[in-house]
């Protein structure tokens, strides 16, 4: 008897969602069309392509984002659908493709100045009217796909489809990102492998979910940054790191001696700081399994210069340990707001090298 009511409540089920389906998809309809770069300027600047209430603000995307789609355009690479709606006034709201359409109305106007570019780095400093004729009037007539929404579709799913398309993809973190865009620099492959480091890793204790989000990659990364240019540090982490990595992984600088040289001295830390500091050395406080950078940083780059002005032959105490990272500036410099001024920086991988220094017990 149970059995049979189940079969009926099913098939209620399933029917329900059938015609829940069916409805909901009548609500949206739509075509799709290949624009013209030069029509979608003409249209945004004539206020005929508009910015809804819903959308965020025209140019959120900095100089460098924006002379990225620049450069992808020029190169032909494929970008991007761009979502537009039809309204009743024969208007056309902009549902997602803002920072893209404003970007090109912003270049067409030489208002933006092309700077460290990738791979089309004999761009740098031009504008719009700076490009050759033919670029110009090539970028001009490059089509990008558009999804035009019926002006029937409500207000209600257009908003839907801008958080959908928003917020359903995890964006790519920093090291998420390097990992995939430097996969064949051979300093990358490098670091890749010393994350896997057993010493290392149960060291900083990352969790899986940190481990996914690759920031192992990222701290073995800064390891090495810091450790040789953070004197040249200038401001954003993300591209210093990223600069720093494919100028050491580039085939002139990067030799078997040099590769020899970067796994030993990242072996030679982590097992000296395995075998001479408190356990959970890298975690703050009583959190288990939290390494916040900045402590990271401090420790294992200080360790690691302290090591080398040594010879490898640093003798430290453990008490000596504990009371360092008891101290109060320590503790001022190893937290998350102290994070990623040039100043800053230097600050607290050079108060842990220099701690180590002045307490080395010579023999």
């Amino acid at each position: 008897m149970k059995s049979d009511n189940k079969k009926v409540d099913n098939a209620i089920n399933i029917e329900n969602a059938k015609k829940q389906i069916k409805r909901l998809q009548q609500t949206i309809s739509y075509d799709t069309r290949d624009y013209p770069v030069e029509y979608l300027v003409k249209n945004y600047n004539d206020h005929i392509f508009i910015r809804p209430d819903y959308q965020r603000n025209e140019l959120i995307w900095d100089n460098y984002r924006q002379a990225r789609f620049i450069e992808s355009l020029l190169l032909g690479y494929p970008t991007p659908m761009l979502f537009l709606s039809d309204t009743s006034n024969g208007n056309l709201e902009i549902v997602d493709g803002l920072q893209r359409i404003s970007t090109l109305a912003n270049f067409f106007k030489n208002d933006l100045i092309l700077e460290k570019l990738e791979k089309l780095y004999a761009l740098d400093g031009f504008k719009f009217e700076n490009l050759p004729e033919e670029e110009r009037k090539r970028l001009a007539a490059t089509s990008l796909r558009v999804i035009v929404l019926r002006r029937d579709t409500t207000l209600e799913t257009r908003i839907d489809l801008f958080k959908r398309i928003n917020t359903s993809s995890l964006k790519a973190n920093d090291s998420e990102q390097r990992n995939g865009a430097e996969r064949l620099n051979p300093l990358m492959q490098l670091i890749i492998d010393l994350a896997k480091d057993p010493v290392f890793n149960r060291l900083v204790g990352l969790t899986e979910a940190k481990i996914r989000r690759k920031e192992d990659i990222e701290l073995v990364s800064r390891f090495f940054a810091y450790s040789y240019e953070y004197k040249n540090f200038k401001h954003e982490v993300r591209r210093f790191i990223t600069k720093f990595i494919q100028d050491y992984g580039n085939s002139k600088q990067y030799t078997v001696g040099r590769e020899k040289q970067f796994k030993d001295e990242f072996r030679d830390t982590f097992q000296y700081i395995q075998k001479n500091y408190p356990e959970n050395v890298f975690h703050n406080g009583n959190r288990i399994n939290q390494t916040p950078r900045v402590r990271f940083e401090a420790i294992a780059v200080g360790t690691n210069l302290a090591l080398k002005k040594t010879n490898g032959k640093l003798k430290i105490s453990k008490r000596k340990i504990e009371q360092l990272i008891a101290d109060p500036t320590f503790k001022e410099y190893t937290t998350s707001d102290a994070s990623n001024s040039r100043n800053k920086i230097a600050k607290r991988i050079e108060y842990v090298e220099n701690y180590l220094l002045r307490n080395n017990e010579k023999n």
